[in-house]
């Protein structure tokens, strides 16, 4: 899958460069932001990838034109096809619900989503969570499957997986 960052600078407030098929970078006032998708192995596997947003700066001032242009990367991922988007919270710094948060926001402030379905998880573990989510168009033919696959699987997953701090 190849997406087309021509549709996302016609609308983002900042310039946007393509990495690889799946992978961006913008600038704003002295931040780098790098936004993009990777191939899932575990979850469906050629239909699910991860989402993730990363930036030099922990600390990053709150920008309402940051939120546009992951709202377009994003929208330009489900223009291509009805794939699953899945994302994790990073817990290294232990801001993983704040993050979690985020994106509950972005979804319920982004003027597209009534074409959507959010699915949120939190999967404890011993000592902490992991925040995680699963984004799917409405029109997609196996979204029940999907949404109970999901579920199963963050049921499933502190069994299956041991949660260590770093």
């Amino acid at each position: 899958m190849r997406l087309s960052v021509d549709n996302i600078n016609k609308k983002s407030p900042y310039w946007v460069i393509q990495l690889d098929d799946m992978q961006f970078r913008f600038r704003t006032s002295g931040i780098v932001y790098h936004v993009g998708f990777y191939p899932d192995s575990y979850f469906m596997p050629g239909s699910a990838y991860h989402f993730y947003i990363s930036s030099n700066d922990i600390h990053a001032p709150k920008d309402s034109s940051v939120f546009t242009v992951i709202s377009l990367v994003i929208e330009e991922f489900f223009r291509i096809d009805s794939s699953i988007m899945l994302y994790i919270c990073d817990s290294a710094d232990k801001r993983e619900l704040t993050r979690a948060n985020l994106y509950k926001r972005w979804f319920d402030n982004y003027p597209k989503k009534d074409g959507l379905i959010l699915r949120t998880a939190e999967i404890p573990f011993k000592e902490n969570s992991i925040y995680s989510g699963l984004i799917i168009r409405k029109d997609n033919p196996m979204s029940k499957l999907i949404i109970e696959a999901f579920d199963n699987f963050v049921e499933l997953a502190p069994s299956l997986y041991s949660y260590q701090e770093k």
